[in-house]
């Protein structure tokens, strides 16, 4: 998503021009636009053609004309439509137009690559964080890559619609002389060079964040490059990436230049690889939830008050909500569910918000959209007393 302007008041009213990029925005904007807010934007809308060949938006028989209109609407529906990329916006218009009175009904389609303005009265920290991920490409990637060939690497940062190049690393790799042996100045050059690459991977790639981190090449390269990155954690003792290993997957490629990205991220069984672990953390974490609720000993629970209880009593460890809690249509239930996930962090509680597009978001839903695991056992927390 790009932000073209933004403007804020005290009162915490104001607006953004954004321009969504990908389906993943479109997502991100169902999630920020309300029932209340206004959008401005282009749209196009059926015209009718007055008995004196002039346009009209009134009552007045004749052909109609489509024309190109930039309207001014408050949102009274949202329909969001996965399947197909459509996002759409029903509402009144607020603002007059020569073609169409004031208070007019118009249905409005939140395009891919078109600008729109969002005007809130009250924009709270979930708005603001959903603009955050949605804007900065450190936060909304989820994939980072490094492809190399001897010589040189590019680290990159991978989002739906784009790659952006984080570092290039050079180095000058001596040819392998005729009967050279392991220890020669080629094969010297080349430890030092994977050794650069890792020591910039570290440093630039925040793996607990990302879901995956692909490491393409031709020949031996990638596995090189790993085995570089294992002896250099263990040197280093860096804990971190030992946590994370399981997110690097090797890849072949033609070239260790970004062309040989773009084909390996064309590889069906990477595109595969890199679905299940972009949920990762969240099915593993819904997992685990279902086989404690299983046990049945207290440590898991689900529903709002069994949740807020746990919270009030210090006792979680992680909460799970659906990101369908924070699209109701009511303000103050909005809110609750803000303050309870600020609450949680507060804590120092891992918070995990499910995407209702997928599997573990859908099954969480089905229990109420939200639950929690504990720290320790709590029986009967249902019946507790608030």
């Amino acid at each position: 998503m790009r932000l073209l302007k933004q403007s804020f008041e005290k009162d915490r009213s104001g607006s953004v021009t954004l321009v969504p990029q990908d389906k993943e925005d479109l997502w991100q904007c169902y999630n920020l636009i309300q029932k209340n807010d206004e959008i401005k934007l282009s749209t196009h809308r059926n015209i009718k053609k007055a008995s004196g060949g002039g346009l009209t938006g009134g009552k007045e028989k004749g052909k109609q004309e489509r024309k190109v209109l930039t309207l001014r609407v408050s949102v009274e529906d949202i329909e969001y439509l996965p399947s197909e990329d459509v996002m759409r916006i029903r509402g009144k218009t607020t603002e007059p137009n020569e073609f169409v009175p004031l208070q007019s009904y118009h249905t409005a389609e939140i395009e891919l690559q078109k600008s729109f303005t969002l005007y809130k009265e009250d924009w709270d920290e979930v708005s603001f964080e959903i603009i955050s991920k949605a804007c900065s490409i450190d936060e909304k990637a989820e994939v980072g890559a490094i492809v190399l060939e001897d010589g040189v690497a590019h680290l990159c940062l991978v989002t739906d619609n784009m790659t952006v190049l984080r570092n290039k690393i050079e180095k000058s790799i001596p040819r392998k002389r005729r009967g050279e042996g392991g220890g020669g100045n080629h094969d010297r050059a080349l430890t030092k060079f994977y050794e650069m690459v890792s020591s910039t991977v570290f440093r630039n790639f925040d793996l607990e964040k990302l879901k995956a981190i692909i490491i393409a090449s031709p020949g031996f390269a990638a596995s090189s490059l790993l085995d570089t990155l294992n002896t250099m954690a263990t040197r280093e003792n860096n804990k971190t990436f030992f946590q994370n290993r399981s997110k690097f997957i090797a890849a072949h490629s033609s070239t260790g230049y970004l062309q040989g990205l773009e084909e390996v991220l064309k590889n069906p069984s990477i595109q595969k690889s890199l679905s299940n672990t972009k949920f990762a953390r969240e099915a593993s974490a819904f997992e685990e939830f279902q086989k404690v609720l299983n046990e049945d000993d207290g440590r898991a629970w689900y529903g709002a008050s069994e949740a807020e209880k746990a919270l009030n009593m210090g006792a979680v460890r992680c909460l799970m909500l659906t990101d369908s809690l924070f699209r109701s249509d009511d303000i103050s239930v909005r809110k609750h569910y803000i303050k309870l996930t600020e609450d949680a962090k507060g804590q120092g509680v891992e918070v995990l918000v499910f995407s209702s597009l997928h599997e573990s978001g859908e099954q969480l839903n089905q229990l109420t959209g939200i639950a929690v695991l504990l720290k320790y056992p709590i029986a009967d927390l249902d019946e507790l007393e608030e």
